[in-house]
């Protein structure tokens, strides 16, 4: 599968019904950026309360509409659904609002960073054997983010997870190596 194309449906995996069929999945964590949103919006509620009865006014309207865009960036982090989808047939990612998909076939390794304390976010990325094609074809806004990503993790097509995003398996390299089957290498980075 190539970036921003489904499969036709006769390419695409079938999976025998008394079989177990598997999917992982990291979705954004709705306590997390809920409590986050709660929190920031009703800072933002008591900025904007005594902006009116003080001298500085000014700045506490200013200081509201931060923590305003900050409830509504959390709260939209709640309903953005899944991050990253594996399956049987591949991976996908959630890069903005742009998903890309990849065949296992076509991925050199995946490499996950476990969370290292409580409060660090682990990492999965996904090596391709020619990202040329797929990078190519996003958008210049979702390319920006991507070459962020290599800068940053060696990887263009990287998520988090831990604090932030949740897997639907906390045993996250072993379900990946499940999935992958013998089609691509699936380790833990060190």
């Amino acid at each position: 599968m190539t970036a921003h194309t489904a499969m036709p449906r006769s390419e695409q995996h079938v999976v025998d019904p008394d079989s177990t069929n598997h999917e992982f999945s990291i979705r954004a964590s709705q306590g997390v950026h809920g409590a986050l949103a709660v929190g920031a919006g009703l800072v933002a509620i008591g900025f904007a309360a005594s902006a009116s009865t003080s001298p500085t006014g000014v700045l506490r309207w200013l200081a509201a509409a931060g923590f305003a865009v900050l409830a509504l960036v959390c709260a939209r982090a709640m309903t953005v659904g899944s991050m990253l989808v594996a399956d049987e047939v591949g991976i996908r990612l959630r890069i903005r609002n742009e998903w890309i998909g990849t065949r296992w076939e076509e991925i050199e390794e995946v490499t996950v960073l476990k969370r290292r304390h409580p409060l660090d976010d682990g990492r999965v990325a996904v090596h391709l054997l020619d990202p040329g094609p797929v990078l190519g074809s996003m958008p210049s806004a979702t390319r920006k983010v991507t070459d962020a990503n290599r800068r940053l993790t060696g990887s263009s097509l990287a998520v988090p997870f831990g604090l932030t995003a949740k897997p639907s398996n906390g045993e996250v390299v072993q379900a990946l190596h499940m999935l992958a089957d013998t089609r691509c290498p699936v380790r833990e980075q060190l």
